[in-house]
């Protein structure tokens, strides 16, 4: 699940949002299972961009632009080229095999941030529209810095899809249905949700490297769970990384 993947890492560049202005390059190694029937756990190279230019910036694989931040808010708007579930449909198990590729969609949002003031927490809200439906997440996260170096975040957040796009990704057609035999008629999915936890760890090596760790979890409701292509509707995820700052 590589949408996974860049999700928690949209989630980690967004708790940079209030730092001051950084340029870094780095990688990652994620490891997550697939809810696809059949599709198996893969490891995924991960980019780490964080990069400011005015009100310009990249920050993982979104693209976004500033229109307007303060010690307290933050306002952008953003792309997001690799948004939604990508699954080869030759990957899924025997009998499910038949069903068509789902893609990557570009996704166009708008995304605030702010300190709620409360013990430190954190607040994030985004959401995104594209070819095939609309997404929405909000997010709590406080970040705990241990000491000078190591810096522990906890988040919990919530996600809503629409029905056109989980009906992309985890609907079946009639016609795949006639084609697999293990699918006995087609599925109609509708607007769903999600719940989620991470934790990321951030641990400052030199003045210019940091390295980072992290795991997550991720729970779709059943519109998404029921669907007789979706294995069972929980994601897991595990990974490491590395920045430079210049």
């Amino acid at each position: 699940m590589k949408k996974f993947l860049l999700g928690l890492l949209a989630l980690t560049i967004t708790m940079t949002t209030f730092s001051d202005d950084k340029f870094g390059i780095g990688a990652g190694i994620g490891i997550s299972d697939s809810i696809y029937k059949g599709s198996n756990e893969k490891a995924y190279f991960m980019p780490l961009l964080d990069i400011n230019y005015g009100d310009l910036y990249a920050k993982g694989s979104t693209l976004g632009y500033n229109l307007y931040q303060d010690d307290v808010f933050a306002a952008s708007l953003f792309v997001d080229p690799l948004a939604g579930f990508s699954i080869n449909g030759a990957n899924l198990a025997t009998g499910y095999d038949g069903i068509d590729d789902r893609d990557f969609q570009i996704m166009f949002g708008l995304r605030l941030d702010a300190k709620t003031g409360f013990y430190g927490v954190k607040t994030g809200l985004s959401a995104q529209v594209g070819e095939h439906g609309a997404k929405a997440k909000a997010s709590l996260f406080k970040p705990y810095n241990i000491n000078d170096r190591l810096i522990l975040i906890p988040s919990i957040y919530i996600k809503g899809y629409s029905g056109d796009y989980t009906d992309y990704y985890f609907g079946v057609t009639s016609e795949e249905a006639r084609n697999n035999k293990n699918i006995d008629k087609d599925y109609t999915a509708n607007a769903a949700y999600s719940v989620g936890v991470s934790f990321i760890a951030d641990y400052k090596l030199t003045d210019n490297v940091a390295l980072m760790a992290f795991l997550g979890i991720e729970q779709f409701s059943s519109e998404i769970s029921d669907s007789p292509i979706i294995e069972d509707g929980v994601l897991y995820l595990i990974g490491v990384g590395a920045k430079y700052y210049f």
